[in-house]
């Protein structure tokens, strides 16, 4: 007995047969890159999405669309809340201008006072020892400065260079891609020509088969048809998106 047919419900893309027709970026697959880098997402793809991610892509753009329509708002409460910062930073930075000034003063009193005990000659040393002691630390910054920067390029250059490798190793795997993305297409191809006589066969002789077989043997319908199957078969192994799209006008007639 032949098996109800089941009209195909949706849930897969919203334009298959536009998939993989995109040809845009053949010559240039780096922009593909460097448009999702800049934008998010990959403009040949719509063709390919359900339902579900078609609305989400449309969900985003409405969020988007309402956050600029309050930008001016939340650019305005930036802008105070910057202000105010400045403004904060203003009032301590007069702070410590008038602190700093006072300190000096102290400083200046507490030394006039050291000095009225020790002498000037004591006081004469003690500067000479400070002053050698800061010469020689900026001396020692100024050294482990110049150690850190050459530090920084050897690192920087061996980033370089390991960016230059992996770089060659992608352009240099590119051709055997080329090659396997070719083989898929082929026996993509072949499959969809061989499913199309296979659905000839059951509009023209059911599930049957063309030479009268028993429905128990409805898997096997007629030689054409087990071409057809064979050919889809091969086809799946070798490229994974016919185990997605190659079954779906079975599955429509048969309800399998």
């Amino acid at each position: 007995m032949m098996s109800a047919i089941v009209k195909y419900t949706g849930g897969g893309a919203i334009a298959p047969a536009l998939v993989g027709k995109v040809k845009a970026f053949d010559s240039a697959p780096e922009m593909l890159t460097t448009f999702q880098g800049y934008y998010g997402f990959d403009p040949s793809a719509f063709a390919g999405m359900s339902e579900e991610e078609l609305g989400a892509f449309v969900d985003s753009v409405e969020e988007i669309k309402f956050l600029i329509d309050n930008l001016d708002k939340l650019e305005k409460h930036v802008n105070d809340y910057i202000d105010g910062i400045v403004k904060y930073n203003e009032f301590v930075a007069r702070c410590v201008k008038a602190g700093a000034k006072g300190m000096e003063k102290i400083d200046r009193a507490t030394l006039d006072v050291f000095l009225a005990w020790k002498g000037w000659q004591a006081n004469t040393k003690k500067l000479a020892k400070d002053s050698d002691v800061g010469i020689r630390l900026l001396d020692q910054e100024v050294i482990d400065y110049g150690d850190l920067a050459e530090y920084d390029l050897e690192i920087s250059l061996q980033i370089v260079a390991n960016r230059l490798v992996r770089q060659k190793e992608a352009l240099s795997q590119k051709p055997d891609k080329e090659a396997a993305n070719y083989a898929e297409r082929q026996a993509a191809q072949e499959a969809k020509s061989e499913e199309r006589n296979r659905i000839k066969d059951l509009f023209a002789y059911g599930t049957r088969g063309k030479y009268g077989l028993p429905s128990s043997s409805s898997k096997q319908l007629s030689p054409a048809t087990n071409a057809t199957n064979n050919a889809t078969n091969n086809a799946t192994n070798k490229s994974g998106w016919l185990r997605n799209w190659g079954g779906k006008a079975f599955d429509f007639f048969s309800g399998k």
